[in-house]
Formats: structure tokens, sequence, C-alpha cells
């Protein structure tokens, strides 16, 4: 891939495409096509414009009467078309090989060998202790004095919002703060 990458970038520079600008022409072929394939849309066209910009960008750079020219040409092809497969692999509506045909009669369930959950399975929460010690509120006088920083901090009056970032609770928690403190 860094090497359509350079390709399609090269090719960008080669056209006048301002040498700032240049990265984003692979980077947007690249995603285009991501995108086609994962969205199911415009598939041929974006791989289409994946391969033509390989192909062009080697084209470009090399002398066409050359076969190394074409042979590369055809290598640098080879890179979308096999982004495009890789997906394509993953649909689950279109599986990558044949799935052998149902048979006549369909195999009765088994039940499973062992039960699930196991009994002793619970056990393990009864024995554990809390992961953390049950939190306290903040007295009013932490509480002002928390308001007092914040608004000293941000140039505001506080918030729900800042007090619940700064006790680590919820907005809701940080309002009901801010009334015990009024």
């Amino acid at each position: 891939m860094l090497i359509s990458y350079a390709t399609q970038r090269d090719l960008a520079l080669a056209h006048g495409v301002p040498e700032s600008v240049a990265p984003a022409v692979p980077v947007a072929i690249d995603l285009f096509m991501v995108w086609a394939v994962r969205s199911r849309r415009d598939i041929a066209l974006a791989v289409t414009v994946a391969v033509a910009a390989n192909v062009a960008g080697v084209l470009t750079t090399e002398e066409l009467a050359a076969v190394g020219t074409w042979v590369a040409a055809g290598l640098h092809a080879v890179f979308p078309l096999t982004v495009w497969r890789m997906h394509r692999a993953e649909s689950p509506e279109r599986p990558s090989e044949s799935l052998p045909e149902p048979s006549a009669e369909p195999e009765p369930i088994k039940a499973p060998e062992s039960v699930w959950p196991p009994d002793d399975l619970w056990q393990d929460f009864a024995d554990s202790q809390p992961d953390t010690a049950p939190v306290t509120p903040p007295s009013a006088e932490d509480i002002r004095a928390a308001m007092s920083v914040l608004e000293s901090r941000n140039g505001r009056p506080v918030t729900g919002r800042m007090m619940a970032d700064h006790f680590g609770v919820s907005e809701r928690t940080g309002r009901r703060y801010l009334a015990m403190a009024a």
C-alpha cells in the first residue's frame, strides 16, 4: 500500500497538484474505495479510479515502450484489487467461497454435555468485596470551596456540569451539589 500511496502522490505532483496537497490524493482515493466496498455503493467506480490512478502513475513516470512499464502498471493495479477483494470477503451476504448444499434432513439438536451456567458461578461474586467503598457526598463547605475555585479558574458562574466534572459524578448530582451549597 505504501508503493500505491507513493505512486498516486507522485502522479498528483507530476500533474500540478501542490506539494502540500498531494498526499491527500492517494488518501482520498483509498478512502473512497474502502467506503464504496463497505457500503456496497459505487464499487466498480471506486476500484476503477484506484486502478487507473496507480496505472497512470506508473505510465507518467516511465517510458511507454518499455516492457517493464507495463509489468509495473499491472503490478500497481493489484493493490486496489486486493483491498477490494479483502473487504468483499468480509461480507456475510456474499461469502468468498461456495457454501455446501443443505442436506435434505436437518440434524437433530443435541443437548449440551454440561449444564450452563455452573452451579458455583455466582459463588465467586458472593465471596468478593465491592470494587469501591461507598461514596459519601461532600459537605456544604467542601462544595462552596470547590465553587469558589471553579469560579475563579473559569471566570464564570459554576454550573452543574462543572461540579460534576470536579467531583467525578453525574451532571444531575452536580446540580444537586449546587443546590446543597445554596
